[in-house]
């Protein structure tokens, strides 16, 4: 894998356990996790690095999420809020390369197809 492969991905919420399935995962696939517990955190996080998947939770404190969209648009940068199932959770798309989505929610192996587009889409932009 090459460097232009490498996706960064950031992990917004209240605990870095909430993304063990997830991260694991991410991480497998090649992906660089950094993690964050709160938006100001991130958007720290955010000023040294461009990240291309950020990851939310719904038990951020605040309007974290909004917060996210208004820094994320326009990026390219994909984001994706969690949704509470009775087994876990979904991924929620809300921006996709950077623009507003409400696509189908991804279970946490659908993130590994995911990546897989998103890859793709690197190659084609460089």
């Amino acid at each position: 894998m090459d460097g232009r492969d490498i996706v960064r991905v950031l992990l917004v919420g209240d605990s870095p356990q909430s993304f063990s399935l997830s991260r694991q995962l991410l991480e497998r696939s090649g992906c660089e996790c950094q993690f964050a517990g709160s938006f100001e955190s991130a958007k720290d996080l955010m000023q040294l690095w461009q990240f291309d998947i950020v990851l939310s939770t719904h038990r951020v404190p605040g309007d974290t999420i909004q917060k996210l969209v208004g820094l994320l648009s326009g990026s390219g940068a994909s984001l994706f809020s969690s949704l509470r199932v009775e087994e876990g959770f979904w991924w929620v798309p809300v921006l996709q390369f950077g623009k507003e989505s409400y696509g189908p929610a991804l279970r946490v192996g659908d993130l590994a197809h995911f990546l897989v587009d998103l890859r793709k889409q690197f190659r084609l932009q460089r």
